[in-house]
């Protein structure tokens, strides 16, 4: 008696709708910081009564300086380790989509039982470094593992413990007391003939480079790192957080970058033409 005809399956992988994952987390951080942290330190929060069908008072009807002041600063912590939160989530979930994708790939071309599961464990795992490194060896990529911890243990700082740094649940270095918050960023460069400079405010006045001629203006993908000891508390400026949001992005996209790369190996996904790679948009 003959084998049966296997059965094909194709299966759909929107990498746009993985992509927009990130994407939405970096759009709901930038708008959470602007709505919470704008003119926070102009802002005395009134009297703090909550009000409903009567007015609930759960602080003194005197309120001192230095409580408004801790409490600006609880505050403070809070978001900023609610917006990092934010991130490591909807960038987990993004690995946890893809770590599919590449199950399905690896299959690509390949008879299965009808009974065939995909790993139930990765989405489980709560530690987003670990899924980007399991997923860059898949891909052969760079991880990026140093960064993502110190971030997961910030937002975890931050959110448990008012951003004040513990030892040694909080911190990474050797003798576990200190934390190094790491991450990439791009540097703005203007650079004429021999001499570069690093543009840190706009607008860039050109004259304070020596010499004559043209200026050319680039940009640097440069690595950055916070430290805390063991005590301090997580404090994160606005520039910081965008570039922490740009830094998830990036991530993503190299990700997908080599998730396609994957897909042609696997002769799923056909190489770029010159003309397609110079109008990316075009497809």
């Amino acid at each position: 008696m003959s084998a049966e005809e296997p059965m094909v399956h194709n299966v759909k992988i929107d990498i746009d709708a993985m992509r927009e994952m990130v994407n939405l987390a970096i759009r709901r951080v930038s708008a959470f910081v602007r709505f919470g942290l704008d003119d926070l330190d102009a802002r005395d929060g009134g009297d703090f009564n909550l009000a409903a069908s009567i007015v609930y008072r759960f602080w003194p009807e005197e309120i001192t300086s230095d409580s408004r002041d801790a409490a600006r600063e609880e505050y403070r912590a809070w978001l900023v380790g609610s917006c990092l939160r934010e991130l490591d989530l909807f960038y987990g979930l993004f690995l946890d989509k893809l770590w599919f994708a590449i199950e399905v790939g690896e299959l690509h071309g390949s008879r299965i039982r009808s009974d065939h599961t995909f790993d139930p464990k990765f989405a489980r795992k709560t530690n987003v470094a670990a899924k980007q490194r399991a997923v860059a060896i898949k891909l052969e990529i760079s991880d990026y593992f140093a960064e993502l911890n110190s971030l997961s243990l910030a937002r975890n700082a931050l959110t448990h413990h008012a951003g004040v740094v513990r030892s040694p649940s909080d911190c990474n270095n050797d003798a576990r007391n200190t934390l190094i918050i790491q991450w990439l960023a791009f540097d703005m460069l203007a650079r004429r003939g021999s001499e570069e400079r690093v543009v840190d405010h706009a607008p860039f006045d050109t004259h304070t480079l020596p010499g004559d001629g043209p200026v050319e203006i680039g940009l640097r993908f440069t690595p950055r790192e916070l430290i805390f000891p063991a005590g301090h508390q997580i404090k994160l400026a606005h520039s910081q957080i965008a570039e922490l949001s740009m830094f998830y992005k990036i991530l993503c996209d190299k990700a997908i970058a080599g998730y396609k790369s994957f897909l042609k190996e696997k002769g799923i996904l056909q190489p770029e033409s010159d003309e397609d790679a110079a109008n990316p948009g075009a497809r």
